[in-house]
């Protein structure tokens, strides 16, 4: 059984669950658990639980308790660590300048919204430089993702016993899978897009507007035609407005039509991975690759002990192909 730690009010660890269950989620929203108990257990708001070691935990602020059904139940229930960061804003007159090494700087917006005794931050140089300006007004956890990003890193948090969670810049973790190894599962859809459109304008007959627009392989929209033969595909494009916004909405039907392919990318429920790690894969068969960003981080330990890791990831990227070049 995976060890639960809980602590009093005041952060002292106060012992080791038995028996439990646990639900908690982490990254994009949510950022809370639910925490089911033996029935004469309970919680005090305030106090702590966690996984030592991991970033699996968060603090107490409130339960539930229930005597509707034959079996008496209770849950306490909280917010993560993250929870706590993303429930907690910057309020400045203006934008705030931060700069230097990585985990210096989480140290400084950790200071300034009053979390210094809250949360500890890595003594360690991460190695990583930000320059960044943070919003006068956010949640923090928001703005720490967002500064640390944009350097190639993101902010992992962690419990262990006798000291508070803390804060570090890490790298981010890049995980390319090929369909040879098979650990993602994944669908591609694709299609060649329109690349020629025909755009009729304001009148009638031989006075109506016309003109005509062009993609080339690479989606670049222009007057320009590079795809000819059984390469090029055509569109009509009726619009009414005047010259100059005619010619604008065109070119983003256009672009519009470009979206023609699709995919979805299945991780495996057995891999934890961070919030901000890069995952995909890469197709042998069509030369094309999918990416996207872990997004979220799901944690469900059965009364059993067993522990289910899922992770949730943004919108998927397909790059790429040895299928598509230029025609003509």
């Amino acid at each position: 059984m995976v060890e639960v730690t809980y602590t009093y009010a005041d952060g002292i660890d106060c012992g080791v669950l038995e028996a439990y269950q646990l639900d908690l989620a982490y990254g994009s929203d949510e950022n809370d658990f639910e925490l089911t108990l033996p029935a004469e257990m309970i919680l005090e708001a305030g106090s702590m639980i966690y996984i030592d070691g991991t970033e699996w935990g968060g603090i107490v602020r409130g339960g539930r308790e229930s005597m509707l059904d034959a079996v008496p139940t209770y849950v306490a229930t909280g917010e993560t660590w993250h929870g706590k960061l993303a429930s907690t804003y910057l309020c400045f007159a203006e934008e705030m300048q931060v700069s230097g090494e990585a985990n210096e700087a989480v140290r400084t917006v950790i200071s300034s919204v009053g979390l210094a005794e809250v949360f500890d931050v890595s003594l360690e140089d991460s190695g990583i430089l930000v320059e960044h300006r943070l919003p006068p007004m956010g949640d923090v956890y928001t703005a720490l993702c967002e500064m640390l990003t944009e350097a190639g890193a993101k902010l992992q948090i962690v419990k262990e016993s006798g000291s508070n969670p803390t804060l570090a810049s890490v790298p981010i973790g890049t995980y390319i899978d090929t369909d040879g190894l098979s650990k993602y599962g994944y669908e591609l859809v694709w299609c060649t897009p329109v690349n020629h459109l025909i755009c009729l304008g304001p009148g009638e007959g031989e006075n109506r507007e016309l003109f005509h627009l062009y993609s080339d392989a690479e989606g670049r929209v222009s007057g320009t035609q590079t795809i000819f033969g059984f390469g090029e595909r055509q569109f009509v494009f009726d619009g009414s407005a005047s010259n100059d916004e005619l010619w604008e909405s065109a070119e983003n039907r256009l672009r519009e039509l470009q979206n023609t392919n699709t995919c979805e990318l299945s991780l495996p429920k057995d891999v934890a991975y961070g919030v901000g790690d890069v995952v995909g894969v890469v197709s042998e068969k069509t030369g094309m690759s999918i990416t996207s960003t872990v997004t979220k981080v799901i944690v469900k330990v059965s009364e059993g002990g067993l522990v289910e890791v899922t992770n949730e990831i943004g919108d998927a990227a397909m790059l790429g192909s040895t299928l598509f070049g230029k025609q003509g």
